[in-house]
């Protein structure tokens, strides 16, 4: 039987729940909040990522890939378009303001990831990193 009280699930969840808050509360002045920023994330890995790439590697439905992304153009920090080869596919890049925003969206997040390791050693941190690294490289596709 689980224990309820101790298990990776719950933890993993309280972790996902608390860099969430926090990644909201760094973003919200510059219209963001922990969603929009993996699409921008996604995009800096990879400009040009087709609009299913990205809803793939996220794990979002198409409808709200959308409606996340028409967001994100009326702020002006990426804009679409069809695909030079296949019209049917809709292509996503980083406008200048959504290149010029990379640095302040790496302080929020490394303020995060700080205040969430602080217990951890600088040992530790690279002992944890290395293990969600292992276990999410079979879930991400990219």
């Amino acid at each position: 039987m689980i224990d309820l009280e101790n298990n990776e699930a719950r933890y993993l969840f309280r972790l996902y729940w608390q860099v969430s808050r926090l990644l909201d509360r760094e973003l919200s002045p510059l219209e963001l909040g922990h969603g929009r920023y993996l699409y921008l994330l996604g995009l800096y890995i990879r400009d040009g990522r087709k609009q299913q790439e990205l809803a793939d590697i996220i794990g979002i439905d198409k409808a709200a890939v959308t409606r996340a992304l028409a967001r994100l153009e009326r702020t002006g920090y990426v804009r679409r378009a069809p695909d030079g080869k296949d019209g049917r596919v809709t292509r996503v890049f980083l406008t200048a303001r959504g290149r010029e925003l990379r640095p302040t969206l790496e302080v929020a997040a490394t303020a995060a990831i700080d205040r969430l390791t602080a217990p951890l050693s600088a040992g530790e941190r690279d002992t944890l990193r290395s293990l969600l690294a292992k276990v999410a490289a079979p879930l991400i596709a990219d």
